[in-house]
């Protein structure tokens, strides 16, 4: 057994809840899934197939994945036939396929995320309440505290809601969080504490990361990060599987694209991976990647997703583009390589200047990074080599090889617009991650250069966002027509084509009802026409007001009041006949039979002296 092991299976065997922090690779799995099946096998009864004996949650459905082919080894064969697992993950299946899965095969072991355990266990409409977890033996929880993290607390809570009290339960994770908060929300009881430490040989200083492991970092500006790594590949002889991480789902995507044009990179299979992916992708991409033979050269992109917990065999480099957002994940990521005892390499590039205290920051928390040379073209001799007496290089003030390189990668990108959307996308992504470092004393916008991380995303223009507006950024923008730069894609260049055509229609459109009407002569003959138009409907109230009072008088008034009344109308006789005259008028206007130049011109409205009667 491992230390890890040694430490943690008695204590589980023995009815202990445990909370168990070892470095990453140390074999932590089967520090829980021993004592899994060995307290069901020895119980000796048959669960119902709406029962189960053992439930474990992992914050991803790799992880998951990963947990349950090591249950496989054990399950698959008659040695053990009493016990049964199944994976719910979602994503790949609905709820009710779910459903229907386990009322067939009645599985005694669950190894899922929160998400469709919440929706199996606390249950939602037809789903409801259907699995008991009354017989419930073991809890345990995968990465507990990135569990805990991820906003999974109210799945979890619901969940361990509806299990036994009378249970045994675990946390098993590389970096646990010192607070017992998470640890009483999950229900422990007088837990016992296992830490496995790794101590330097020669400092004997504690650190969290395993022995067999070497970390380096380099700095240099952003705009040069892409031809350390591209330098990396091309140099590095030893290593044939790599994984670089990035900071955004975005960004993976667009330097997917860039990394498959590159030449440079020609012969090395080249994958992505992120948590906005398909799920069927995704499941693909990672399974694509695990079953690689170990001669082959192969490179992942991707995010934190893949940083916990999984373990990618014969996995030599990990490249970190940029820092995780948290702290903690650092550790993780470093520790794809390196694993049962294997050696591994990992580099994270920093930016000269306030990034470079990220080296004592991580000091502090026992993970102990050196410092590497900026890799020169050529220079394959002391740039990969993590030693003591190696020779420290500042990045040069001027790197005519980075230049070019950037230059080549400009050209790929106007061969396709795509291309431009997906960077500037990364470019947005990355800015608005960086501005949300938890370590944001270290990590500060108003430190980056955000020009020269323009430069290194090989933009052709600067887009418009609220994180940009009032900073002065030394940037060129490329000069490109927009307007005639084409998707490689032949259907969405057409649907470009047909957007662009309607947008400059409706802008003709916008652009003459937004003119105003110029009237026709002197402002003296458009003020006098105004007044005229003001005395008609002064005239027009007044004949509506006689209408409704001769009426009123007709019914109830005697014949002196009417006849009186007719000697008043007399004197609207001529406004009467000239309303009626404008009213055919106008209906002669709304019909089309004149215009509004005869229509002005016949009611006076002009100062025509032949204006006809």
């Amino acid at each position: 057994m491992t230390p890890v092991q040694a430490g943690a299976i008695p204590l589980f065997m023995k009815n202990k809840d445990v909370v168990v922090e070892a470095v990453t690779g140390s074999g932590k799995t089967l520090a829980f899934v021993i004592p899994i099946i060995e307290k069901l096998v020895r119980l000796k009864k048959r669960f119902a197939k709406n029962e189960i004996g053992a439930l474990v949650i992992t914050p991803t459905r790799e992880l998951a994945q990963q947990i349950s082919s090591v249950f496989s080894i054990f399950l698959k064969d008659s040695v053990i036939p009493l016990l049964k697992h199944a994976l719910i993950t979602g994503g790949t299946s609905t709820l009710q396929d779910d459903i229907c899965y386990i009322k067939e095969f009645g599985p005694d072991i669950l190894i899922g995320t929160p998400g469709r355990l919440e929706d199996l266990l606390v249950g939602r409409g037809t789903a409801k309440n259907y699995i008991n977890t009354k017989e419930l033996e073991i809890l345990v929880l995968d990465e507990a505290d990135r569990l805990f993290d991820m906003g999974f607390s109210q799945s979890l809570n619901n969940i361990i809601a509806h299990l036994p009290k009378q249970r045994r339960t675990g946390l098993f994770s590389a970096t646990m969080t010192d607070g017992l908060a998470e640890i009483v929300r999950a229900g422990l009881r007088n837990p016992v504490r296992v830490m496995v430490k790794v101590e330097d040989l020669v400092s004997k200083d504690v650190q969290r990361i395993p022995a067999t492991l070497q970390i380096g970092y380099i700095l240099c500006e952003p705009h040069q990060k892409l031809s350390q790594v591209l330098r990396l590949l091309t140099y590095e002889t030893t290593a044939k599987k790599y994984i670089i991480y990035f900071a955004t789902c975005a960004c993976v995507d667009y330097f997917f694209k860039i990394f498959s044009k590159m030449p440079q990179l020609k012969g090395i299979s080249i994958y992505s991976l992120h948590g906005k992916m398909d799920t069927k992708r995704r499941t693909a991409t990672y399974r694509a990647f695990l079953n690689l033979p170990s001669t082959s050269s192969a490179l992942l992109l991707c995010t934190d997703v893949a940083a916990r917990g999984l373990d990618v065999p014969d996995v030599d480099f990990v490249i970190q583009m940029d820092p995780p957002q948290d702290p903690k994940v650092f550790a993780h990521r470093c520790g794809r390589t390196a694993r049962a005892g294997k050696e591994g390499k990992a580099i994270v590039l920093l930016g000269h200047g306030r990034e470079e205290v990220y080296v004592d920051f991580l000091k502090i928390r026992k993970i102990p990074l050196k410092q590497l040379a900026y890799i020169l073209p050529g220079n394959k001799a002391n740039s990969l080599s993590i030693n003591d007496d190696d020779i420290i290089t500042q990045a040069p003030v001027s790197d005519d090889n980075n230049e070019a390189l950037l230059e080549q990668i400009r050209k790929i990108v106007l061969m396709d617009r795509d291309l431009h959307d997906k960077g500037t996308k990364a470019f947005v992504s990355y800015i608005r991650s960086y501005s949300k470092h938890e370590a944001n004393y270290i990590f500060r916008l108003k430190d980056l250069d955000l020009g020269k991380v323009a430069k290194g995303y090989c933009l052709l223009k600067l887009p418009k966002m609220p994180e940009l507006k009032d900073i002065k950024i030394e940037f060129e923008d490329a000069s490109v027509n927009m307007d005639g730069y084409k998707y490689a894609n032949k259907a969405r260049e057409q649907k470009r084509l047909s957007k662009l055509e309607s947008d400059n229609a409706k802008l003709n459109i916008q652009q003459t009802s937004r003119q105003k009407k110029v009237f026709k002569g002197p402002w003296s003959e458009k003020l006098a026409a105004k007044q005229r138009r003001t005395e008609r409907r002064i005239k027009r109230s007044k004949k509506r007001e006689y209408l409704k009072k001769r009426k009123a008088e007709e019914i109830n008034g005697s014949s002196d009041d009417i006849n009186k009344s007719k000697d008043i109308g007399v004197c609207f006789e001529d406004e009467w006949e000239e309303l009626q005259k404008e009213e055919r008028l106008a209906k002669k206007l709304k019909k089309g039979i004149i215009n509004q130049e005869e229509f002005d011109r016949v009611m006076g409205l002009t100062n025509n002296d032949e204006a006809e009667v």
